[in-house]
């Protein structure tokens, strides 16, 4: 199935998941509105799709989502599918993690995606839209070094699941990709270990936007995911000793950095 000639928003554009959404999007005679911090990259995304309009805005201020909305308003009315992908991670001892780098990235990883909601239902209450949010398979698995993350992205799992035990959600699309080869990690830290496991984001994309197409609710690129957690109910120490072994990255990484 594919998603064809739809008025769509992609946040975190310029890079990753963002980045490959447009590249596999635009081949579909779609309307996209990129969405990024950083305007050098949008320009060069413009460059290489040049059908598609841009605006370059700090996502980690709730303002920049009302100006997405309002260009929404002047230029087409009304959007179809909105990608909330924007975020980031910080990878360190959730006790070296400042008050307000946590601040900022809840705001970006999970407030913002929730504000898109409410905002997609107040400017358009009588016409259809998907929000696809990027979720992390760490909403159902916590890595060592990923407090702050993890916790974003639960919290946007729960809020999703609440929503649709209130009643309703057939509009909401939450995807739970693993670690994907992007430059996810650099942004995260310096020389940061790789969570197993990984996953390139071609295909990533391509099965979010499958499951778009579908309708589903929930998307799980990584079929080695579903069975890890499959076999960890049959066999619980699985779990255990996976984390055990990311402690162990953990723990070589933070011993190097604090020796730099």
């Amino acid at each position: 199935m594919y998603i064809y000639n739809q008025n769509i928003v992609v946040t975190g554009a310029a890079s990753g998941i963002g980045k490959e959404l447009v590249c596999q999007l635009s081949a579909s005679n779609n309307h996209i509105l990129a969405v990024d911090i950083d305007l050098e990259k949008l320009g060069e995304l413009k460059n290489n799709y040049p059908k598609i309009e841009f605006l370059c805005l700090d996502l980690t201020q709730i303002e920049s989502l009302l100006e997405i909305f309002a260009w929404i308003h002047d230029h087409w009315k009304k959007v179809d599918i909105f990608f909330a992908n924007a975020g980031y991670a910080k990878y360190s001892s959730w006790k070296d993690l400042a008050a307000d780098d946590f601040e900022k990235l809840l705001r970006i990883n999970t407030l913002v995606p929730i504000e898109t909601a409410k905002q997609l239902f107040k400017n358009q209450p009588d016409y259809p839209f998907r929000l696809v949010i990027t979720a992390s398979a760490m909403s159902f698995w916590h890595i060592p070094g990923y407090g702050a993350y993890a916790a974003s992205k639960a919290g946007l799992h729960q809020f999703a699941e609440t929503i649709r035990t209130e009643g309703g959600g057939d509009w909401l699309t939450l995807v739970y990709p693993i670690a994907t080869k992007t430059k996810f990690f650099e942004k995260a830290g310096s020389s940061i270990p790789k969570a197993f496991p990984v996953q390139s984001v071609e295909s990533v994309v391509k099965i979010m936007i499958r499951g778009v197409a579908k309708g589903k609710t929930r998307i799980f690129p990584s079929r080695t995911f579903r069975i890890i957690q499959l076999v960890n109910r049959i066999l619980p120490v699985f779990k255990p000793t996976y984390l055990k072994l990311e402690k162990n990255k953990f723990d070589n990484w933070t011993h190097k950095t604090k020796n730099l």
